[in-house]
């Protein structure tokens, strides 16, 4: 079995010992072999702990820390930099945050390089949260179903990386909660797929009760005349052109025609008939 001191023994194993246990707290066990290196070339604990922080590994781990030296803002110190990450790191998780976004040491840099405090990000969260609220009942409720607070939150945190989802996710809400109140129940991908094609609050609107009179009478026909022209069709009609949805209606409406033509042909022919007959 390999012996994982590296053949240390004594004090320079407790060294060892004492440092690779550091570097795991940092989340850099893959510089432990750079530690056994140092300590076998006769580098005291103290003498290694200098040295690896000019390593790239440990540069990169404490990123933020080197922004802040060139912004004349002080440097923390390894115990400081992970008590600021922890403090991020709860106020992400209370505040429900999607996947992906600040549940990464890289997520923090940017925040602790300028030296922006857990207070004032607990604030950021809050404001953001108060805006979920502030938008019309209909469409809250409809994000509430699909997505979270916390999708909202990221984008307050980091606008830039999350506006292009959250403006589509925003939108999908609309288009939900105004299908909705047209009779319409979207699934999130409908709502998605409509939020896509870039249409406005009041596009949305009038193309939902436009698809909703489509759906309807396109539902009826295909009732009465064996057509399969449904709600997605009405949808795909109205907000994306889709000539295919177009042509199933067109054929129910030119079916339903025919049968009125028809039907009134007969009453003519049979009423004729008895005019002459009475004759």
């Amino acid at each position: 079995m390999a012996d994982q001191f590296g053949g240390l023994t004594g004090a320079n194993r407790d060294a060892y010992a004492a440092l690779t246990n550091m570097l795991k707290t940092y989340g850099l066990e893959s510089l432990a072999g750079t530690v056994l290196s140092f300590i076998q070339q006769g580098y005291s604990q103290d003498t290694v702990t200098v040295l690896l922080q000019n390593t790239d590994a440990y540069k990169q781990r404490f990123a933020a820390n080197e922004v802040r030296r060139q912004k004349g803002l002080p440097v923390l110190s390894p115990s400081e930099y992970l008590s600021v990450e922890q403090s991020y790191r709860q106020i992400m998780s209370s505040a429900g945050l999607p996947v992906g976004y600040y549940d990464q040491t890289s997520d923090f840099q940017n925040l602790i390089a300028n030296d922006v405090s857990p207070s004032e990000v607990q604030q950021r969260v809050t404001v953001a949260g108060e805006l979920v609220n502030s938008i019309d009942p209909g469409v809250r409720a409809q994000w509430n179903q699909w997505y979270t607070n916390g999708d909202i939150v990221a984008y307050a945190l980091d606008p830039t990386r999350a506006r292009p989802v959250l403006e589509r996710q925003y939108r999908a809400a609309e288009a939900g909660a105004f299908g909705k109140a047209q009779g319409l129940s979207l699934t999130v991908g409908q709502a998605e797929q409509v939020a896509a094609t870039g249409a406005s609050e009041s596009e949305l609107r009038q193309g939902m009760a436009t698809a909703s009179a489509l759906a309807s009478s396109g539902a009826k026909l295909s009732g009465i005349y064996g057509g399969t022209y449904t709600q997605q069709d009405a949808l795909s009609e109205t907000f994306m052109g889709d000539a295919t949805a177009t042509e199933k209606r067109r054929k129910l409406a030119s079916q339903e025609r025919a049968a009125f033509a028809g039907g009134s042909g007969v009453t003519e022919k049979s009423l004729s008939r008895q005019v002459s007959g009475q004759r």
